[in-house]
């Protein structure tokens, strides 16, 4: 009996050692390519296209350093299909309906999908991040490529940029200049202070008396680019002064249990899994929620706009004098953009 216990175990530690060693300690579930496509059909996430090669010791050291953090690989694996591409490898694969084939049975010859996937520039590790499947067209409406070796602090804004679309509004660049300055930034937490943020306990009752338009950031906890827009967007010095000046703001957690009062109704926060957001919440977007999103309300509290996804500060910029100085009541938003952005 215990020769046999002893046996398994030793089974199980040889398979569990033959895993690990088969990733090089990443602690990310990687799966196939034509896995992922098939998962992404039925219940769509990014895809994360790790390219490598087995001589590419960079690709070694990435999955031993990035891809072992545990809180990363939690948070790819939760919000993630994670897919490790040989590009050298010598399998025909299918993808997005073409038939890709290796170049040559010779070793260090690159793959069909790799060349095109990477657009000819072959060097490894290269990550291509991808989002909003449309199954209509039988295509990926996002495509983020990154070359090189990615450490963890490099490949998080990637991955908050891609998983909560930040690309409506900005440019990955931009959001990576806000992602540093938010959370690396050590002069930004005194500009950051200075913002008087209104609680929206406070702000929606019956009883608050407001006498200037006002900015509601609507936002959760586990929302990265809010957390991002919040931190730099708003405190950048091209908004700071104007924003206090013009607005009351106001940050509405979106899955709040609170009851709120708005407009002679109440609006309570229940949750459900159908609508996991708070009632206050759906009717400020229009019930039309993309975290995070900014609702522009007039000294009234009448609705006058709601704008989704990560806005860098210079849109903010722009929504909030567009808004704050009236011009919005002699000009569209597209009359008004179309202005500015000539210049």
């Amino acid at each position: 009996m215990k020769k046999s216990l002893l046996t398994a175990i030793l089974f199980l530690l040889c398979q569990f050692a033959s895993a690990q060693a088969d990733h090089q300690g990443s602690l990310v579930k990687w799966m196939t390519l034509q896995e992922a496509m098939e998962m992404v059909q039925t219940a769509p996430r990014p895809i994360i296209l790790d390219f490598y090669t087995e001589w590419c010791g960079w690709c070694k050291h990435m999955m031993k350093t990035t891809y072992a953090d545990p809180g990363l690989a939690q948070y790819i694996n939760q919000n993630f299909y994670p897919v490790q591409f040989d590009a050298e490898g010598k399998d025909t694969i299918e993808y997005l309906g073409k038939i890709y084939k290796p170049t040559s049975p010779d070793p260090r010859r690159p793959h069909e999908f790799a060349i095109e996937m990477l657009q000819g520039k072959l060097s490894y590790p290269s990550t291509i991040f991808l989002n909003g499947y449309d199954k209509a067209n039988n295509k990926f409406n996002m495509s983020l490529s990154a070359a090189g070796y990615l450490e963890t602090r490099k490949i998080e804004p990637i991955l908050i940029f891609v998983l909560e679309n930040a690309s409506r509004n900005s440019n990955f660049d931009d959001f990576n200049a806000h992602y540093e300055k938010a959370f690396f930034d050590s002069t930004n937490q005194v500009r950051m202070d200075s913002l008087k943020w209104l609680n929206s306990k406070v702000f929606f009752t019956p009883t608050f008396q407001k006498k200037k338009k006002t900015l509601v950031l609507i936002d959760s906890e586990w929302c990265n680019a809010c957390k991002v827009m919040r931190r730099s967007s708003f405190s950048d010095t091209s908004n700071l002064k104007y924003l206090s000046a013009t607005y009351d703001l106001v940050e509405l957690n979106s899955i709040s249990a609170d009851t709120f009062y708005y407009g002679g109704k109440i609006y309570a926060g229940s949750y459900n899994e159908q609508i996991p957001f708070n009632s206050l919440s759906m009717e400020l977007c229009r019930n039309n929620l993309v975290l995070p999103m900014l609702v522009v309300l007039d000294e009234n509290n009448v609705i006058l706009d709601a704008v989704p996804s990560f806005m860098p500060s210079r849109f903010l910029h722009d929504v909030s004098h567009f808004y704050g100085d009236n011009i919005y009541k002699e000009k569209s938003w597209q009359e008004y953009s179309k202005s500015i952005y000539s210049k």
